[in-house]
C-alpha cells in the first residue's frame, strides 16, 4: 500500500510540474495563441525594410456547371474553368515605410499565357514604386509610368478610415478564428515559433454581419441571399499559417491557404467548384537598408 502510495504522489507531482510549465509563456509570447497572434501581428508595424519572396498557386475545377448555347462568351469561361491552374512568384525588395518597391515576377496562367507573353511559357513582369509613381512593364517592352499620388485634401480622412476598418477587420478576424502553436522550426538560420490561424467561413460571415449592423447608414442585406452564401462556403477552409523570429517576433515566413468547396451554386444543380488558393512568402533582411530608384 506503502509503495501505491508513494507512485501515486509521484505520477502526482510529475502531471503537477508538467502543467506548470505548460502554463509559462514560450519565450516572449503568452501561452494563449490568440493573445500571441494578436502581439505577432502588432509587431510587425515595427518592421519598415524588407526583401520579399512568394509565390502563389491558383487553381479551379468546375463539375457539372450549365452552358448556354445563346452565350458563347460564357460557355467558353464555363469550359475555361473546368480545370484552370496559374502560379506566380514575384521578389524584391519594399520599403513600407516610404510605401515604395521593386518588384519583378513571372506568371503562368494557362492558356492565356501565351496570348499574353506573345508565345512565352511565361509572363514576366517588373513593378517599381517611388514616391508618387509606379513604374511597370511586361517583357522586356518599354516602361510605363502612372501616378499614384493621393489627394492631400481626402488623406487624413482616408488615414482615419483605413485606421477604423483594420481595427474592425482584427476585431472580425479575432472573433472568427482559432490559433493553434505548432513545433518550432528554424527558417533560414532564424529559429522561429509556428502558429496556425483557421477562420471558419460561416463565423466570418457572422462576424462581417455584425459589423454591417453597426452601421446605422448601411442597407441590411437579404436573409436568403446570407443563408446561400453560406451554404456556399460552409465547406471552405481559410489557414494562415506564421513563422516568427523567437527573439524579435518578425514574421519570417507565411502560407495563406484557402480552399473553397462550392456546392449548392445558383441554376446549376449538382453542380460543384473547387477553389484552391496558396500562398508562401519568405521574409528576409528584415529593416536593412534598400535602395529603390525609378527605372532609368
Amino acid at each position: 500500500m506503502k509503495t501505491r502510495n508513494l507512485l501515486l504522489i509521484a505520477l502526482l507531482t510529475a502531471s503537477m510540474v508538467l502543467t506548470a510549465c505548460q502554463q509559462k509563456p514560450a519565450g516572449n509570447v503568452p501561452v494563449d495563441p490568440v493573445a500571441a497572434v494578436k502581439i505577432i501581428a502588432d509587431k510587425q508595424k515595427e518592421v519598415t525594410t524588407e526583401h520579399v519572396d512568394l509565390a502563389l498557386t491558383f487553381s479551379i475545377q468546375a463539375t457539372g456547371l450549365a452552358t448556354d448555347p445563346s452565350n458563347p462568351s460564357a460557355s467558353s469561361a464555363t469550359a475555361f474553368l473546368k480545370d484552370f491552374k496559374a502560379n506566380v512568384t514575384v521578389g524584391g525588395d519594399v520599403d513600407s515605410a516610404k510605401s515604395n518597391f521593386n518588384l519583378t515576377g513571372s506568371a503562368d496562367i494557362g492558356a492565356l499565357t501565351a496570348l499574353l507573353a506573345q508565345g512565352a511559357n511565361k509572363l514576366t513582369f517588373d513593378l517599381i514604386k517611388v514616391g508618387d509613381t509606379m513604374y511597370s512593364r511586361t517583357g522586356t517592352a518599354a516602361w510605363n509610368s502612372t501616378p499614384t499620388g493621393a489627394n492631400p485634401s481626402t488623406t487624413a480622412s482616408t488615414s482615419v478610415t483605413s485606421t477604423q476598418a483594420m481595427a474592425q477587420l482584427a476585431e472580425v478576424i479575432k472573433n472568427a478564428a482559432k490559433a493553434e502553436k505548432l513545433a518550432d522550426e528554424n527558417i533560414g538560420g532564424t529559429n522561429t515559433y509556428h502558429y496556425k490561424v483557421t477562420l471558419d467561413a460561416v463565423s466570418l460571415i457572422d462576424q462581417l454581419l455584425a459589423v454591417a449592423k453597426a452601421d446605422s447608414t448601411a442597407t441590411p442585406p437579404d436573409p436568403a441571399q446570407v443563408q446561400q452564401v453560406k451554404d456556399l462556403l460552409k465547406d471552405s477552409v481559410i489557414e494562415l499559417d506564421m513563422w516568427v523570429g523567437q527573439d524579435d517576433l518578425y514574421v519570417r515566413q507565411e502560407s495563406l491557404h484557402i480552399n473553397l468547396n462550392l456546392k449548392n451554386i445558383p441554376n446549376n444543380p449538382g453542380a460543384t467548384v473547387l477553389v484552391d488558393f496558396l500562398l508562401k512568402v519568405n521574409l528576409s533582411n528584415l529593416n536593412k537598408p534598400v535602395n529603390i530608384v525609378a527605372p532609368q
